[in-house]
């Protein structure tokens, strides 16, 4: 068997294998004989014609060698000279042809008839189709071709810009110039149409269709559909019959996934959303609308591309009006997506680049980079939001971010998994529309070997991140944007398309484009390698000519070889795309290529096998028919597997070496191939499911990271389950799997996660919740609740009684080691010295009450030594600034003080906490809560004599474009909260952990202007801790974008300062304790209010004394409550009481 070396060299190795014969001498002479007389007819031959000096040909004499010509002369000489350099070297041991295996000689032989059909012809592309399509895309396309070597001929009414793209319509008058020649175009279009339609099928090698249609028929036709049959075998059309009519029309797709429905593999993971077309479906659908109910939104989409899109409700009377009129109108309704994938409150679509190189048997490949576009939601019909676009390795760092490099890992391996099923669909349709293409029936099914077709998929990400495909774009556009008329205003709305989409979008689609031409058209030899893997399985497969047997399942044909070595040498040379199908993991696609091959029943699109004993097919058809998809599948997934398989263990220990480099820098660097494997850890896989009904219900596992023992230990039919975690345990992972497989486990919510998340745990009691859905409806049903109750203990938990007879060290903390801000600080607790605790606490009460809220300090508490952390009596722990005091107000001098007073807080929930510990303080108790997102007012604070109010800033649930925007939100607060005295009666709190910036500052300060408020004492609350744990959904701060959210805090703290505000620190108090959270995604939420009955909650409330706030209540879990008394909340957590005190000694003036 030959080795690998003659797979790479075969045919200069064949001539460096003759040089060993005693001949030696004689051979070189007739090559430099042959040299020279190719040099003579290059200098010579001076008379060709423009064209044909430009023709990249490599047919020598008739069209003149020119460049191409050049080069070739220079790869024999090169060659010719390398055999003299290795002569004396070690040569491979390469077998001539008659030394090759029957499967190799045959494939070897198959492939130099099949390169040479573009090695003895023209490298020339024709354009076809409609003017304004070909004035959009030929600039690409020309580009991507000039750069293989090909000759692009310009269709009259357009010119060559093959010197690059920027000098493409460059100016606002060329831009005029160009509309005008689009129209002025057409007639000179059909008149160089027709000499291919009329028998002219010479002197190209690409036809390139541009037009809407399958330009077979009609306005802008390239093709008739009668010449497909007549294509030689050298030339390509980049147009696959019956794309248009099965996927590409938006009815067709709708019929298409429609059927696919039915399909039992697919049942439980649809490809698109439910669709009908209208008017023909107009009935059926309003029954299926009424059945979902009232809340479901449907999209109306035109068939035709580019028309509106609208958005409406059956059950809305002013919607049901318009709908009525899809009785009679064509179009199609589409399910309104529920539940998308939301970027900083945002929907986005994928936009992704299929090449298509073969149907039947399916050969597709998934360009590695896309676009991602962002929306408006469901009010403005989904549409594009202008110059928001992403590309693929941005949303797969996005998604790796925010989710977990497995997620994003899901989310692309979905993508692939949803394209190439919707391709596998398709093919029966599109192998039954060649039907109509063959040049004679009676010849079989014509396969169209002679196309290709690149498509744009439109896909959408549910928040589980599972992708559906909303259209197909038979022609995507591929226009290279105009930078120059972004600026315009009176520019025609054509050019307003023409605007720019980014850097991003000009690359990708060039880098689409010009790897396409370089795949199409290689010249790699693959034959030997093919062979040997061929040989190397061990199936029960056989090859006409060579070994086909009646044993065997099926007979290799030459039309199946030649797909096979094509499929190879496209496959090495991919360029940026990803292998669709086949690919080394296609054997996934093997259920459903069988349910395909049930449901197609006897179809001319589905050939029975091909085996020896058949003796009619073998003497009649023999290697003119090729085996389809499913037949063909195992062959071809065992082949992909081999391949990868030596790729792996040829570049093992490159790999090994990137990958530390790579590690070393992969939170840092961006993602440039979205489709890069991270390896999935299979206890992340879900297990074998069953179909039995009667598990629908229940959950086969849940499992964390690290293991967790539950309390009870897991079974089904348990449903609470109870754990305890250490403090320094602030995150975990957990999954869990549905038995059913018709069942899906999802976190927290219906439309949650279905894979391993993150999850933060808060101090004390963490709930998490799996809901059991079942997807066999259009909208998940929530069918069984799982719950695990997370305990994390706290630091008081453990820590030892304090006995104030026994000496104590006095421990500060300026930082936690875990989180160091501060480089050139010591972390962790440090003594001071020669002071006990007793001494210390006694010099403290001395101090005088600090005159800002914002005098830097530390934490410090009594420990047996500060080295042992667990020696401290965290309990007791304090917030010491440096040369002053907080001081605790009694409640009659805190009564006394907020009398007449409107506080009004805006800001985030940590604000609020702030607002309902004030309310809870000054009342004595708390009667009323609510966590609100909106505006809400308290006047029955303190006897009826303070009010406090609040609103919610900034909602970021909301998409951007929907939240009412800084300066209206403090408007409506006002408003809301009149009258408002314009003195130090009326405090306003702004402030929250990351969002506030100086611009906020400057809008408290101009609108208090602008209401003659200028007399209101303002309080800037700092930012706080948080954001610093991998959580799905959420960002996550690094240590160094920590510290530099420490300097900008103080910025803030200076600009207030300069504008006359108050400040109360709350970033230090935090984020030196910022392992005391409590439950929340954001890990920074320092209080946590809970509900609490009878009487004694109110009188365990009732003093106040000069001490740590934390210190005056009575955990009242170890009384039995009243569960009939009156409710109460209290607002739990020790570093909310902290900063809320400092805020009340501002608004009371202490001192000011």
């Amino acid at each position: 068997m030959a080795g690998s070396a003659c797979t790479r060299h075969y045919t200069r190795m064949r001539f460096l294998c003759s040089l060993r014969s005693p001949r030696r001498d004689i051979s070189l002479l007739v090559l430099a004989v042959t040299v020279f007389s190719l040099y003579l007819t290059y200098t010579m031959d001076s008379q060709v014609s423009k064209e044909e000096a430009l023709l990249p040909s490599r047919k020598g004499r008739k069209v003149g060698l020119g460049l191409q010509g050049n080069a070739w002369i220079n790869s024999v000489q090169r060659n010719i000279l390398e055999g003299m350099e290795q002569e004396g070297a070690k040569v491979p041991n390469c077998p001539v042809l008659s030394e090759l295996s029957p499967l190799q000689r045959k494939l070897v032989e198959l492939e130099k008839k099949t390169l040479e059909r573009f090695t003895n012809h023209d490298r020339v592309v024709v354009i076809r189709g409609h003017s304004k399509v070909i004035a959009r895309d030929l600039s690409l396309y020309e580009q991507a071709f000039h750069k293989h070597g090909f000759y692009v001929r310009i269709p009259a009414g357009f010119r060559s810009n093959i010197t690059g793209f920027s000098n493409y319509s460059s100016s606002y008058e060329d831009v005029q110039l160009f509309e005008a020649t689009v129209e002025q175009s057409q007639d000179a279009l059909q008149q160089s149409h027709r000499a291919v339609l009329e028998g002219e099928k010479e002197g190209w090698m690409v036809l390139l269709c541009m037009t809407f249609t399958d330009g077979d028929t009609g306005e802008g036709m390239c093709l008739h559909k009668a010449t497909y049959g007549h294509l030689k075998p050298h030339q390509k059309v980049n147009r696959i019959p019956g794309v248009r009519t099965t996927l590409w029309r938006k009815d067709g797709f709708c019929h298409t996934m429609s059927a696919a429905r039915k399909i039992p593999a697919l049942r439980r993971s649809p490809l698109a959303p439910m669709c009908w077309v209208m008017p023909l479906e107009f009935e059926q659908f309003l029954s299926v609308a009424d059945a979902v109910g009232g809340e479901a939104k449907w999209v109306f989409k035109s068939i035709n591309p580019g028309g509106n899109i609208y958005i409406l409700q059956p059950t809305k009377d002013r919607d049901y009006a318009r709908i009525k009129q899809y009785r009679t109108r064509k179009a199609v309704v589409q399910q309104y997506f529920p539940n998308p994938l939301l970027i900083f409150g945002m929907p986005v679509s994928i936009r992704a680049y299929v090449l298509v190189t073969s149907v039947s048997p399916l050969r597709a490949f998934l360009h590695s980079e896309g676009l991602v576009n962002y929306r408006h939601d469901y009010q403005r019909s989904f549409r594009k939001v202008p110059s928001r676009i992403w590309y693929f390795g941005q949303l797969r760092q996005y998604l790796s971010h925010n989710h977990g490099p497995e997620a994003a890992e899901v989310a692309f391996k979905n993508m692939q998994s949803v394209i190439t099923q919707t391709l596998l669909v398709s093919e029966s349709a599109l192998a039954g529309h060649f039907g109509g293409y063959s040049a004679n029936p009676m010849e079989g099914l014509y396969k169209c070997k002679n196309c290709f077709q690149l498509l744009g998929f439109d896909l959408i990400y549910n928040s589980s991140l599972y992708p559906m495909v909303l259209e197909v774009n038979g022609q995507p556009h591929m226009q290279v944007s105009l930078n120059e008329f972004e600026n315009e205003t009176t520019i025609s709305p054509e050019v307003c398309a023409l605007q720019d989409e980014g850097w991003a979008s000009n690359s990708i689609k060039q880098d689409a484009a010009e790897d396409m031409v370089g795949m199409l058209f290689s010249e790699q030899l693959v034959a030997m390698e093919v062979a040997d893997a061929l040989e190397e399985l061990e199936l029960n497969v056989g090859t006409l000519g060579v070994n086909c047997l009646p044993s065997h399942e099926y007979c290799l044909t030459e039309e199946d070889l030649e797909y096979i070595l094509d499929t190879r040498r496209e496959t090495v040379n991919r360029g940026s795309f990803m292998q669709l199908y086949p690919s080394p993991d296609s054997e996934k696609y093997a259920i459903l290529l069988k349910d395909l091959s049930r449901f197609a029943g006897v179809d001319m699109s589905a050939p029975k096998p091909l085996r020896a004993g058949n003796q009619k097919i073998k003497d009649i058809l023999d290697n003119t028919i090729r085996h389809n998809t499913p037949i063909m599948h195992q062959l071809v997934s065992a082949l992909e597997q081999v391949y990868s398989s030596r790729e792996i263990e040829r570049h093992r220990e490159e790999d090994e070496e990137e990958d530390v480099v790579g590690l070393q820098h992969q939170s840092h660097r961006l993602i440039h191939n979205a489709f890069q494997d991270v390896p999935l850890d299979e206890k992340y896989q879900r297990p074998e499911c069953n179909d039995d009904k009667a598990t629908m219900p229940y959950l086969s596992g849940v499992f964390t990271e690290p293991k967790l023992e539950f309390s009870p230990a897991f079974s089904p039919l348990v449903a609470e389950y109870h754990v305890t975690v250490p403090y320094d345990t602030l995150l975990i992972k957990v999954w869990a799997f549905a038995t059913s497989c018709d069942a899906e486990a999802r976190l927290e919510e219906k439309d949650g996660l279905a894979r391993p998340a993150n999850y933060s745990l808060g101090l004390g009691e963490n709930r998490i919740n799996f809901l059991v859905v079942d997807l066999t409806h259009t909208e998940p049903w929530v069918i069984n609740t799982y719950t695990l109750h997370v305990y994390r203990e706290r630091l008081t938990d453990t820590e030892p009684a304090f006995n104030p007879r026994v000496p104590h060290q006095v421990c500060t903390m300026t930082q936690d080691c875990d989180m160091r801000v501060f480089p050139t600080e010591p972390c962790g607790l440090q003594p001071i010295r020669d002071q006990s605790w007793d001494k210390y606490m006694s010099q403290h009460a001395l101090l005088p009450p600090c005159q800002s809220g914002d005098v830097p300090g530390s934490w410090v508490m009594p420990c047996g030594e500060c080295r042992d952390k667990s020696s401290c009596h965290w309990s007791m722990a304090e917030w010491h600034p440096g040369k002053c005091r907080h001081e605790v107000m009694s409640r009659d001098k805190l009564q006394q003080c907020l009398t007449g007073k409107k506080v009004l807080f805006i800001g985030d929930s940590t604000n609020r906490g702030m607002m309902y510990y004030l309310m809870e303080q000054v009342n004595g108790t708390l009667t009323e809560w609510d966590k609100t997102h909106n505006i809400k007012v308290y006047n029955n604070l303190n006897n009826n004599r303070t009010s406090v109010s609040f609103a919610y800033y900034p909602q970021f649930w909301l998409q951007p474009d929907h939240r009412p925007v800084f300066d209206k939100a403090l408007y409506q607060l006002m408003r809301r909260s009149l009258p408002l005295k314009n003195s130090s009666d009326t405090i306003l709190v702004v402030g929250g952990v990351h969002w506030l910036a100086t611009h906020h500052l400057n809008v408290v300060k101009h609108s208090l202007e602008k209401e003659g408020l200028t007399g209101v004492r303002v309080i800037m609350k700092s930012l706080g801790s948080g954001f610093h744990l991998p959580v799905d959904g959420i960002h996550c701060l690094s240590q160094q974008e920590q510290h530099k959210l420490l300097m900008h805090n103080a910025g803030l703290s200076d600009f207030a300062r300069q504008l006359g505000f108050d400040v109360v620190e709350t970033f230090n108090v935090t984020l030196l304790r910022y392992k005391d959270f409590l439950q929340g995604k954001c890990a920074c939420h320092f209080h946590k209010v809970r509900q609490v009955r009878g009487e004694h909650t109110a009188a365990n409330i009732t003093k106040r004394e000069t001490l740590p706030p934390h210190r005056q209540y009575t955990d009242p879990g170890g009384e039995e409550e009243d569960m009939y008394g009156p409710v109460h909340y209290h607002v739990e957590g020790d570093i909310n009481a902290l900063y809320s005190e400092i805020l009340l000694n501002r608004i009371c003036d202490i001192p000011r």
